[in-house]
């Protein structure tokens, strides 16, 4: 479910050969697992995909930081934290953490249509993520400061 090692899997076999993406739902507002009649469910498609996205992008999912978890899996954005200045190296530097966090899930086809703003030491990314079912807009915050 949320940390399976995926292997390698194209994006055109990813279509046909692989099950529905399935995760916990997440109750967004309280920050925690949702529940129905007093248990825990699960969500499949689009929506189990966000969840996943969320997770791998969150900083408590940096890569290598729990054995339990593939190598491949969670991101790297923690290097952007007061090294950066130059604002492209900076937009080129998250495009690649992020492309790098997500397209290691082979429900996901493809990370596009990045888009910044920076207010002091956050920089906003906005992203459209590609996925086996459908597409959407997801956005970032990221702390560079």
């Amino acid at each position: 479910m949320i940390f399976p090692d995926w292997g390698t899997v194209s994006a055109q076999t990813a279509n046909s050969t692989l099950p529905p993406f399935t995760e916990w739902a997440v109750d967004w507002d309280a920050g925690t697992l949702a529940m129905r009649n007093g248990s825990f469910y699960t969500v499949t498609g689009t929506e189990a995909v966000k969840i996943w996205v969320w997770r791998a992008l969150h900083p408590e999912s940096r890569r290598f930081c729990c054995t339990a978890w593939s190598a491949d899996y969670g991101n790297e954005l923690e290097h952007l934290l007061g090294g950066v200045t130059d604002q492209g190296i900076l937009e080129s530097r998250l495009k690649q953490y992020i492309r790098d966090a997500l397209l290691i899930l082979p429900y996901i086809t493809a990370v596009d249509t990045f888009s910044f703003s920076r207010t002091g030491s956050l920089v906003e990314a906005s992203f459209t993520v590609h996925t086996i079912y459908d597409e959407y807009i997801q956005k970032l915050e990221v702390p560079i400061g």
